[in-house]
């Protein structure tokens, strides 16, 4: 009997019915769940589409030499941003359910220019407007995202929920100002120190993370557009927290990134 294409679109439905609502999955059932990150990309784009919102920017997981090798991976998982979960430092975010959340302080940059699917694109510096400091607000629809399966991840948008971002800390591309950032910041949760930069195996390169980015545009048929913030990956240790009521901070350069929950 002839198998029937995988159709993303009811899978899609049902992450989203989870984002909005807060509730959590314990997994996609055989028949709607993704086999491959292919399939799973195809939720996610079914997926960021029925939420009707616009796209601000890209996001990059998983994305360590460590990370990478553990999850069998070759490349970062990407997810893609939606503007109206972009907000600038000092914002107070609300979630729909006191669930599990994973912060991550990251490196990010904002795209000069559109760059159109192109095999083999090479990272220009005058691809970069700027770098700046994120922080990533991972919630999963799943109760336990790693052991869903990176395809089903993939298809959760990986696990965005919001992005919050800071003053510039240079224009354009600079990788002193990278490497600064990286053994200086840390990570403040409600006034203590919390956690610092990850080095070695245990590092993302956030220009590895572009890199892949574009590779990732080019196979997809996708367009990275001129004012695009690109969210690289953890610099600084990921930590979990429980429900409302904290505020997380980070200061760099002179300029201090922070919210609430």
């Amino acid at each position: 009997m002839p198998t029937l294409p995988f159709d993303p679109a009811a899978p899609a439905t049902l992450l989203l019915d989870a984002w909005k609502t807060g509730d959590l999955l314990n997994a996609l059932s055989e028949a709607l769940r993704p086999e491959t990150l292919e399939q799973g990309y195809d939720v996610q784009d079914a997926f960021f589409k029925a939420a009707g919102g616009a796209r601000g920017g890209w996001k990059l997981g998983v994305g360590s030499p460590a990370a990478m090798r553990g999850a069998g991976l070759s490349r970062p998982l990407v997810g893609q941003l939606d503007k109206a979960r972009i907000h600038a430092s000092g914002a107070h975010l609300s979630l729909p359910s006191p669930t599990t959340l994973t912060i991550e302080c990251e490196i990010a940059f904002t795209l000069a220019r559109d760059l159109p699917p192109q095999p083999g694109r090479e990272i220009q510096p005058y691809d970069i407007r700027a770098t700046c400091l994120t922080f990533e607000v991972v919630r999963s629809r799943f109760v336990d995202r790693k052991t869903v399966g990176w395809p089903s991840f993939t298809g959760d948008n990986v696990g965005f929920e919001a992005l919050v971002v800071g003053a510039n800390a240079c224009a354009g591309l600079d990788r002193e100002v990278l490497r600064t950032l990286a053994e200086t910041a840390v990570v403040h949760l409600d006034g203590a120190p919390k956690a610092k930069g990850l080095f070695g195996e245990t590092a993302t390169d956030p220009l590895n993370s572009l890199a892949e980015l574009y590779a990732h545009a080019a196979e997809r048929g996708e367009t990275l557009r001129a004012g695009d913030i690109v969210s690289s990956g953890a610099m600084c240790e990921p930590f979990d927290i429980e429900g409302a009521g904290h505020t997380l901070s980070v200061r760099y350069f002179g300029h201090e990134l922070t919210f609430s929950l």
